[in-house]
């Protein structure tokens, strides 16, 4: 089938990470969590704020929703090698487009090969159920790319294909074809996850390179890509692991698919689920509750008697903050790479809850903690030479680049051959999927691309301790 492809403080000041922070505070907070969180300076707040229960992860916040089907040739493959418990290509057909807790009030279905045609759900089912449905024309994924660029930013679009991806009638390579559609989706706040499914195929795989038309396959690669906002994407998750289809629902249980998330925003836990510290073995610092009690707040909080720590010789134990973890993330998201961290120091001035976090003054930055691998050392020697008195430190961690390629997309480069290596290819129990790395290697670098031009903060913390 041919596809068309057609690092202290003030820099951070300088960045603007403060205001990202500040931006978390009142997120999922309830009025009575909020009133707590207002008593602390607003860069912790984000930190701070323990909502009353989790943020949902599967409610839709709604809008326009549009599902591509791809008609070409090559898709009857895996409706006449469907077997009674494995037929993905027809059980997505028909659910898609009732999935319970995604937003239906606008929902269209639409039939992509060299041309559009909308469908209703019984016309998509009937049509597109069947091998007889698909005929031997092409299928343009970069025209279907386009659309979704051009869609509004709250949309959720779904594709579903086989991303064979050659280079058909364009003169030019598919990074030029697709490049400026991820860059588009991307740059709009939006972002890209796709599924992976190995499954039943009958049929002759077509567009090898070589232009081989003997190779025929028994089990072939489907895929679902998907973009939107982030918590529309985190809402259709929710939904394929608690799909209505027997086959789907035993892929999402059972790890047979894969799946990566393309994101600028790849923290899922932010109010207060990322600063859990862990003291070392012999630390000076003990746990200590000395700030007021206030509803919906969280707040680790350590002692520590300056003179033992100033009296210790060699390396003193401290606190660790673990860090951003795979834990912490949202599943499947394309997030290792650099971080530069800094913290702030705040020192208590009253305890009245003052407006705007009152009774908190800034106090400057804390020059030293950060860690290698992202983690943060409470570190007893240094948090000594402050006065003594009540503190609450705020740290920050941002993502400044990605790593190209990146671990959660290996997947994709497993499953995939080019031109070079179709000869083995074509003997593999599962049949390859053209170009699949190179689809991964173009999201990676929209991702990274963005990243560089704006660095987000992926994890953080805010911790009080009283210097006596």
């Amino acid at each position: 089938m041919m596809k068309h492809e057609g690092a202290m403080q003030s820099m951070f000041r300088k960045y603007g990470w403060m205001p990202a922070i500040g931006a978390l505070a009142l997120i999922g907070c309830t009025k009575t969590e909020e009133a707590g969180a207002i008593c602390y300076p607003e860069v912790s707040r984000g930190w701070i704020a323990a909502a009353a229960e989790p943020p949902s992860t599967t409610s839709d916040p709604g809008g326009a929703y549009r599902i591509y089907l791809d008609g070409s040739g090559s898709m009857a493959g895996y409706i006449r090698g469907a077997t009674g418990e494995e037929r993905p290509l027809g059980d997505l057909i028909g659910m898609l487009p009732d999935l319970p807790t995604i937003d239906r009030s606008d929902v269209g279905i639409i039939r992509f090969d060299e041309e559009f045609t909308d469908l209703t759900p019984s016309e998509a089912t009937a049509s597109m159920g069947t091998a007889a449905g698909y005929g031997n024309r092409d299928s343009y994924i970069d025209q279907v790319l386009e659309r979704i660029a051009k869609d509004n930013a709250q949309s959720l679009s779904v594709l579903v294909s086989d991303l064979w991806l050659v280079n058909g009638n364009v003169l030019t390579s598919g990074p030029v074809a697709l490049s400026p559609k991820f860059s588009r989706i991307i740059a709009s706040g939006r972002s890209i996850a796709i599924y992976g499914f190995e499954v039943p195929y009958a049929g002759r795989v077509s567009d090898l390179p070589s232009g081989n038309r003997a190779v025929n396959a028994t089990r072939r690669h489907l895929f679902v890509l998907v973009a939107g906002p982030v918590a529309r994407l985190q809402a259709f998750h929710g939904a394929m692991e608690t799909a209505s289809s027997p086959s789907i629902a035993a892929y999402m249980a059972n790890g047979n698919v894969r799946y990566t998330l393309f994101t600028t925003d790849p923290s899922q836990t932010k109010l207060g689920g990322t600063q859990s510290f862990t003291p070392q073995r012999g630390t000076p610092l003990t746990k200590k509750s000395f700030l007021p009690a206030r509803t919906g707040v969280r707040i680790p909080q350590y002692s520590l008697d300056k003179r033992q720590a100033l009296r210790a010789d060699g390396v003193v134990p401290g606190v660790r903050w673990q860090g951003v973890t795979a834990a912490t993330m949202r599943p499947g998201a394309v997030w290792q790479g650099p971080a530069s961290g800094a913290t702030t120091v705040y020192r208590e001035i009253g305890n009245d809850c003052a407006a705007n976090g009152g009774d908190w003054a800034d106090d400057g930055s804390l020059g030293a903690g950060w860690l290698p691998d992202g983690g943060f050392l409470l570190d007893p020697t240094e948090l000594a030479t402050l006065n003594s008195g009540r503190y609450l430190l705020v740290g920050a961690l941002r993502r400044t680049d990605l790593t190209v390629p990146n671990p959660a997309s290996q997947w994709m480069r497993d499953w995939s051959f080019s031109a070079a290596s179709e000869e083995e290819a074509i003997t593999r129990p599962v049949m390859p999927t053209l170009n699949l790395a190179e689809l991964a290697r173009l999201l990676e670098i929209e991702v990274q691309r963005s990243i560089r031009a704006k660095p987000v903060v992926a994890g953080g913390f805010a911790v009080a301790v009283e210097i006596e």
